[in-house]
């Protein structure tokens, strides 16, 4: 098994593009993947970042070497390996539910071996957080994975290759979401920080029944990002239902147009709106709340005439909404006799205050 580890490891990293058609043809099982796979490579990062706090210990300026206890450490890891596989199963779930809205087709299978395989420069870079200062590496190389998605994507989802790009950018902007929440949820438990927070962590880790327990994750998702009001837990669960529909209604399209002789393809990618896809994404994001930003007029009158000796030679503004996260902005050039010159902006991301 080792071997198979090792072989698939150099391959994704190495040579991503002739690797994923190999993973596709697999005929291994959700449990071989999550066992096999899964459970080696996030066992790296995990004993990693606990010999690192236990033993090495965190460096903390005027202080100095500050170690985890024992006990609180193993917590730590049990709880690492939990959110980890929690993390990928939802993942998964995702890319699986968004494949229609990007002409892909639903399988859970293969949506799990895309997440799965995507994961491994940054499960591999775990290594790193043995020295508690050099985490910051394990994140960066965890970027490649973006790339292993974007290559991914097609092959194993079956989405044409002109959507890629983005059915990548949705399924990065839920994988933070689902970082972020995973992440706050794993620190409340770790540090018992509220009552609050414990809560929402057996709120969405019992999550297991689908639909039956939707307004609970809305719950606990919307107050992670802010969400305060039942009427922005209302809008969180009603995108979280938009989206499900979605990926039903492609299904049943697809299924339809395979009975008929037509192109499933084209049919699932029919019957989903992309911009309603995309807004209810944002609006998971912004924690249901709404919130009216700046006025870009207003932002115009707060850049000055001159900066530094440097003279206002130009000003503009904007405000909109992309996926449901409103925004606006003013921006400001200015310039000297030297011909110097810098670019001051002022943004209002009002939308986004939960993160």
């Amino acid at each position: 098994m080792a071997h198979g580890i090792f072989a698939r490891i150099k391959g994704i990293l190495l040579s991503p593009k002739t690797e994923w058609p190999l993973i596709a043809a697999e005929p291994k099982t959700s449990g071989e993947i999550y066992i096999g796979y899964v459970l080696p490579l996030v066992a790296i990062g995990v004993l990693a970042t606990f010999l690192g706090n236990t033993i090495i210990g965190v460096s903390v300026p005027f202080i100095g070497s500050v170690r985890t206890g024992i006990i609180a450490g193993v917590f730590a890891a049990v709880l690492g390996f939990v959110f980890a596989f929690i993390g990928v199963w939802l993942i998964s779930w995702l890319i699986d539910i968004l494949a229609p809205t990007f002409g892909g087709q639903r399988d859970s299978l293969r949506a799990l071996k895309v997440t799965a395989y995507c994961y491994t420069p940054a499960w591999i870079a775990g290594v790193f957080h043995l020295i508690p200062m050099l985490g910051i590496l394990a994140i960066i190389a965890g970027l490649y994975g973006l790339y292993l998605l974007y290559l991914g994507l097609p092959v194993l989802m079956r989405c044409p290759p002109d959507k890629s790009v983005g059915y990548t950018i949705v399924t990065v902007l839920c994988a933070i979401v689902a970082g972020v929440v995973i992440g706050v949820l794993s620190a409340c438990a770790i540090g018992a920080l509220s009552f609050l927070g414990l809560g929402a962590l057996g709120k969405f880790s019992s999550h297991n029944d689908g639909a039956a327990d939707t307004a609970m994750a809305a719950g606990a998702l919307s107050s992670m990002f802010g969400g305060k009001s039942d009427a922005d837990r209302a809008r969180v669960s009603d995108a979280m239902g938009k989206l499900a529909r979605m990926g039903e209604d492609a299904e049943r399209a697809e299924k339809a147009a395979k009975a008929s002789g037509a192109d499933p393809r084209a049919a699932g990618g029919a019957a989903v709106d992309m911009n309603t896809a995309l807004n209810a994404v944002g609006q998971i994001m912004t924690g249901g709340k709404d919130i009216q930003t700046v006025d870009f007029h207003r932002l115009k009158d707060m850049l000055p005439e001159k900066i530094a000796g440097m003279t206002r030679t130009e000003a503009s503004g904007q405000s909109g909404e992309t996926m449901g996260i409103k925004a606006s902005s003013a921006t400001a050039r200015y310039e000297d006799a030297a011909n110097g010159s810098i670019q001051v902006e002022i943004s209002d991301l009002g939308s986004l205050s939960g993160l």
